[in-house]
């Protein structure tokens, strides 16, 4: 069996797979790339048992074929030449010849007899539409807020809450939280309140492989979370830790308000950040009469700056991880942000003016 592919093309649907390949697995079947050939698709698929991708590619008039390729495949057809690949299949023995330009590989296939069976076809009635910037722009704003600390494994999650005709997606380690409400038409409507805990490294990569353009579906299951954007199919475990109520973390009052433009006021931040030391990074905040001083004092030395903008209410003092504040000011693409004050103990709340979705909260140092 002979199938030719323009590199480019072979060299994408292998990228994308090989972001569900496990790093470590009892089961050998999954430590490979299942690759079928059908009538009228070239199918790409990989699993962790965590996360399922698969990568559907237009190919008419194929035999119906299935291998698996070793993982090895990936970096070797990312350095082939420009060139069109020929893949030669030996179906007695599972062995795959790539042929391009002036080199050619064997490679030791393996039987797919014993990889997992990976259910992808859901009735569209079962399925949200976003755009894909928009969704992409939601998770690179959220998931970042997700904890790595495997000793937490409800905070590990982001939070899909389903709910009438809103989704609202909550990330937090404990010490910051993210939230963003996302105003569903009819197709939300389908659907019961749902919530689901979905891994942040899952979502982290996804984020990876959404598109610029075009539509995701999203279909929230009992054990998964299925993605469909382009030709891919991505589908999530659902984690079965219950996440927190935080519905009394956001404060409903502030004190004080900024409004200050975000580019001048990151760089600001991003120069204190040179003298924080220790694990919480910590600068400080001071509103008086009008006007924001960052100040930051160490072993290393000091630096005070003024920001210039717009504040009401009353002065306060507040220390904060500068990591946490250049964290959101690294991903709100809005020209300037607004900032609420909680007293010196109270949180930060970070907003784009006029976008009441979106909210990212900081837990400040306590001063004692």
């Amino acid at each position: 069996m002979h199938i030719k592919l323009n590199k480019q093309v072979l060299t994408r649907c292998l990228d994308i797979v090989e972001k569900a390949l496990p790093i470590r697995t009892a089961i050998p079947a999954i430590d490979n790339i299942l690759f079928e050939c059908t009538e009228q698709a070239l199918i790409f698929t990989a699993t962790n048992m965590e996360i399922d991708i698969q990568v559907k590619l237009p190919h008419f008039g194929g035999d119906n074929f299935s291998i698996l390729f070793p993982p090895k495949i990936v970096h070797i057809v990312r350095y082939l030449p420009e060139t069109d690949v020929d893949l030669h299949f030996r179906r007695d023995d599972y062995r795959i010849e790539v042929n391009s330009g002036q080199t050619n590989y064997v490679l030791f296939g393996a039987d797919p007899a014993h990889y997992p069976i990976i259910q992808t076809e859901t009735t569209t009635e079962h399925f949200l539409t976003f755009d894909q910037p928009l969704f992409k722009k939601v998770l690179k704003t959220t998931v970042f807020s997700a904890s790595t600390d495997e000793s937490r494994p409800a905070f590990n999650g982001v939070l899909f809450h389903f709910n009438d005709n809103h989704l609202n997606i909550i990330a937090s380690d404990t010490y910051r939280l993210t939230m963003k409400n996302m105003e569903i038409e009819d197709e939300l409507k389908k659907f019961t309140e749902k919530r689901s805990l979905v891994p942040a490294k899952s979502l982290r990569e996804l984020l990876k492989i959404i598109g610029d353009e075009g539509l995701l579906l999203i279909s929230p299951g009992t054990k998964q979370v299925i993605f469909k954007f382009d030709d891919i199919y991505f589908a999530a475990r659902i984690l079965e830790e219950k996440y927190p109520d935080i519905s009394g973390v956001i404060p409903r009052k502030h004190i004080t308000r900024m409004f200050t433009d975000k580019k001048t006021f990151e760089d600001t931040v991003s120069r204190a950040s040179l003298l924080a030391e220790g694990i919480n990074q910590i600068i400080h905040f001071i509103i008086d009469e009008s006007s924001l001083v960052v100040k930051v004092s160490s072993q290393i030395g000091k630096m005070e700056e003024l920001v210039l903008g717009r504040y009401e209410g009353d002065n306060v003092e507040v220390l904060v991880n500068s990591k946490f504040v250049l964290d959101i000011l690294k991903v709100m693409e809005q020209k300037e942000i607004m900032i609420d004050f909680h007293g010196k103990n109270g949180p930060l709340v970070f907003r784009a003016p006029g976008d009441p979705t979106y909210l990212y909260l900081v837990l400040p140092v306590k001063m004692e």
